[in-house]
Parts: structure tokens; C-alpha cells; sequence
């Protein structure tokens, strides 16, 4: 970075190293997002001239803005005005948190309800917010972490934010890295696959277990057919911070070439390091590519984003004290969820089991188990446009899915289950064009099993989740600028 640059206190320098780590990391590990094996980074590749948008930082800028608008809390409603209002991606878990939404769905259920991708990390990528506003207060900074992670994941994705973002706020206020993440485990209940798996990189560093050795039983102990699961992601994380040990240039690049959600675990490492040590620890060679520049993507709208990292270093400083400190409650990890009435949600159709005469409630996704059970089913799909539709039929083990009485999708056995529009197997997915009306749907399950995985999701042209309906649902997703 420039050497010109100067920081009124330890505190601003630890912000703006924050986001500069945040920047650098995510730009690095972008390129080979989802990518599962070890990787040979030595440097960006290719070399960027900007810090491309990122939702690792995208999601922050959209609660900057909120607190900024808010008084001296928000709440889950809050977070859920900004989900629908500015946030307009359709990846995983945020698809199906706005499509909860849009449903209307109890708030306190959103992340959980027929969300295949709980567990992904979404959450834990957006924790720096929290440990910035309240650097040494690592209640407060649990408490917004995990309302904040509640509202589109489950129990695995709000660990890992809160790990994280634990972690971090003591090493911005001054505490040794090995001393924070100790305490940050102690955040966590027993029995989380995020807890697991990051005790176990912390054994064998203690250990003296090599680091690529470490990562292969990593892989083996907690790996995952979907590249941002959560807990093998921050597991990744808090590997390349120990041992990377605490050099900027060597952490950054072993996540990276740990695999995986790369630009997360990347971006993470970097912004935790920025925190520990100053934006002036972070070398020239690493951030002076990228410049000073915050760019977003279309899926971001109506915010005030800040131009610069300086300037977003200079707005996160100034809500410092603003938010009232909360005390952390380990009752939040055993809260008791709202029952969701399907019967009384908006997008709600009647899917009716092979063979059967009694129909059970069903809007997308996953599919009810007496359907999976009886093989297969059938439903009416009411058109009032000729819009394209994208549909996703995806089986664990292999199905068919008919339009009128014509094959439209053979999905075979043995795909990965990835139920997302936007990155599920292209032998799952197909788009269709067929006139208003009333048209039937018809699925084949090569299993009856009533455990089985399977889906069959309808999306938007932009990948966003539509209704079987005629009915339209509030807040469509804009992918494109107004």
C-alpha cells in the first residue's frame, strides 16, 4: 500500500487494514472459487487493476448503511427490510432467505426452512462489521453476528459467524491471534460440525502435524460435495491463520490454495490479519493492484456505497459506540423455532403424490417426503406470461420430469446435490417457454424412499425461485441497474 498513508490511531489502521486484507483476499481467491483440490497460488492470477465486487463485502456495505440509517439497534425485522430492499442475489442460501421472505415465512424461521444451504458460508464472510463496531467486546459482537447469520442460515452458519466474528473483535482490540480464536471456541455449543472441525486444525498445529497434512485429513474428516460449506470453510480459515503464522503474504496464499470457497477463506484470512496488525503490516506488493478502490455488484441497490476503502474505514469508525452492547445469551443456540403453516404462505400449490388422492402443501424446492415416498408426484402450473422459466429437477437418485405429458428433464442418478439455479448440474436444469394456462407437471423418482434427496425448483430467468402460481409475490429480484 502507499507509504504515504498515515492513521490518526492503532484503531483506524486496524479498520482500514480490515478492509484492505478483506479486498486483497477476496480478489485473490476469486478466480478459483469452488475449485476442490490444492491449488499453487504464488500471487494474483491473473493480476487484477481493481478489487472486482464481491459479496463478502457487498453484504457488509448494506449493514453499514442500515446502522447508519438505524438508531442505536437493529433488529431482525431490520435485517429483513435490507434482505428484500438491497439485496438482490439469488446464491443459495441468500435465494432462499429472500424467497422466505417473500413468503412470508415467521422471521425467526427464515434461515432454516427449507433451506438446503443453512450450513453454507454466507454468513461467516460478512462478520468484520461486527468486530469493527465493537473491537474488544466479543459479546456484543456474538450477539449481532449471530442475529445477523439467523435470518439465512441455520445452527452450523451462525456458529461460523460468530466464531469468526468473536475472534476478530479481540484481535482488534489488541489480543494475540492463538489467544482470540481460543476464545472465540468457547462461543460455540458442543456437538457443531463448525466446532469439530476447527479443534481439530488447532490439535494438529499444536502438534506439530505438517500443514498439508493437516488439510488432506481435514478433507477427509469434514470435506463436502458443496464448496461453501461452512464448517470445513472456516475450518480452511483458521488453518491458514496459524500456519501462515501471522505473515500477511503466507496466509492469504495458503488459503487460497486450500481449495474451496477460496475467495471467503481468502478475504477472511486477509481482513483478520488487517485487524491484528495494521494496515500498514500489509505489503505494497499486494495491495497497491487493487488500489483504494469499493466496487459492487447489480445485485446491491439503493445503498450508499462508500467510493473508497478510506472513506468505508472512515464510516465504520464514526458507528463505533452507536449500537447498544448487548450481552451474549448461550440460550441461542437452543431457541425454539415457530411452526411454518405452509397452508397459509402465499406461492403455496397442492402436490399430489403418485397414487394417492389427498395432496399435500408444497411452494419449491425440496420435495414433502410422502411425495418422496410414493415415487413421485403431480402438480398444476399456472402461467400468466410467456416469460421463460428456468427449472431444476434433481434427484439423489435419478428422475424424470414431464410438461403436458412431454420430457422435459432425464436427471441421472449420482449428481451432486446441489439444489441451486444457479449452479446445480446441467443434466438437472432446463428452460422452458410455454404459454399462459394451466399446465400439468408430472416427476418419476427412481427412488421411493422417503429419505431420498430431491428437488425440483422454478426460477426466474435471473435464477431467482418464482411461484408455481398465477399469483405474483412482492419484491421481485433486480439483478440490473434502474
Amino acid at each position: 500500500m502507499p507509504q504515504t498513508l498515515s492513521f490518526q490511531s492503532e484503531l483506524t489502521s486496524r479498520i482500514h487494514g480490515c478492509w484492505l486484507g478483506k479486498s486483497i483476499g477476496g480478489t485473490l481467491g476469486l478466480p478459483a472459487e469452488g475449485r476442490m483440490e490444492r491449488l499453487n497460488f504464488s500471487f494474483y492470477d491473473p493480476i487484477p487493476t481493481v478489487a472486482p465486487p464481491n459479496d463478502d463485502l457487498e453484504l457488509q456495505l448494506v449493514w453499514l448503511h442500515l446502522i447508519e440509517q438505524a438508531g442505536d439497534t437493529v433488529t431482525r425485522e431490520d435485517f429483513a427490510r435490507a434482505w428484500l430492499d438491497h439485496i438482490h442475489y439469488m446464491w443459495d442460501e441468500y435465494g432462499v432467505c429472500r424467497w422466505n421472505l417473500r413468503r412470508g415465512v415467521p422471521l425467526e424461521s427464515t434461515g432454516t426452512f427449507e433451506n438446503h444451504f443453512q450450513s453454507g458460508m454466507g454468513s461467516p464472510i460478512r462478520s468484520e462489521i461486527w468486530a469493527c463496531l465493537f473491537p474488544s467486546d466479543a459479546e456484543s459482537t456474538a450477539y449481532y453476528a449471530a442475529l445477523d447469520a439467523s435470518l439465512d442460515h441455520g445452527r452450523e452458519g451462525v456458529a461460523g459467524e460468530v466464531l469468526v466474528a468473536v475472534m476478530q473483535s479481540l484481535v482488534a482490540g489488541g489480543v494475540g491471534l492463538d489467544e482470540a480464536i481460543t476464545a472465540s471456541l468457547g462461543y460455540l455449543p458442543a456437538g457443531t460440525e463448525t466446532l469439530s472441525a476447527v479443534q481439530f486444525v488447532r490439535r494438529a498445529f499444536i502438534e506439530n502435524v505438517p500443514a498439508w497434512e493437516c488439510w488432506k485429513e481435514l478433507l477427509v474428516r469434514h470435506g463436502n460435495e458443496n464448496f461453501t460449506h461452512a464448517p470445513l470453510n472456516v475450518a480452511l480459515t483458521i488453518w491458514a491463520l496459524l500456519y501462515g503464522e501471522e505473515d500477511f503474504e503466507a496466509s492469504v496464499l495458503l488459503a487460497a490454495n486450500g481449495g474451496y470457497d477460496t475467495d471467503c477463506t481468502a478475504a477472511t484470512v486477509g481482513a483478520t490479519l488487517g485487524l491484528l496488525n495494521g494496515a500498514e503490516s500489509i505489503p505494497a506488493r499486494w495491495s497497491a493492484p487493487i488500489g483504494d478502490g469499493v466496487f459492487v455488484g447489480p445485485g446491491i441497490r439503493g445503498i450508499n456505497v462508500p467510493p473508497t476503502l478510506g472513506e468505508l474505514t472512515r464510516r465504520t469508525e464514526r458507528l463505533i459506540g452507536k449500537l447498544k452492547p448487548r450481552r451474549w445469551n448461550r440460550s441461542e443456540w437452543d431457541r425454539t423455532l415457530p411452526a411454518v403453516d405452509l397452508h397459509g404462505l402465499p406461492g403455496t400449490i397442492d402436490l399430489l403424490p403418485a397414487g394417492k388422492t389427498k395432496p399435500v402443501p408444497w411452494a419449491n424446492g425440496e420435495l414433502p417426503q410422502e411425495v418422496k415416498q410414493a415415487g413421485g408426484g403431480t402438480w398444476k402450473w399456472e402461467r400468466h406470461s410467456d416469460e421463460p422459466r428456468k427449472i431444476i429437477c434433481l434427484a439423489r437418485e435419478g428422475a424424470k420430469l414431464f410438461i403436458d405429458g412431454e420430457l422435459v428433464i432425464e436427471c441421472p442418478p449420482h449428481l451432486p446435490y446441489v439444489p441451486a439455479p444457479h449452479r446445480s448440474e446441467d443434466r438437472s436444469r432446463v428452460t422452458v417457454e410455454v404459454g399462459p394456462g394451466s399446465h400439468t407437471m408430472r416427476l418419476e423418482l427412481n427412488s421411493s424412499s422417503a429419505d431420498q434427496e430431491a428437488s425440483v425448483i422454478l426460477a426466474y430467468p435471473n435464477m431467482h425461485i418464482a411461484p408455481w402460481t398465477a399469483q405474483e409475490l412482492p419484491h421481485i429480484a433486480l439483478l440490473s441497474s434502474p
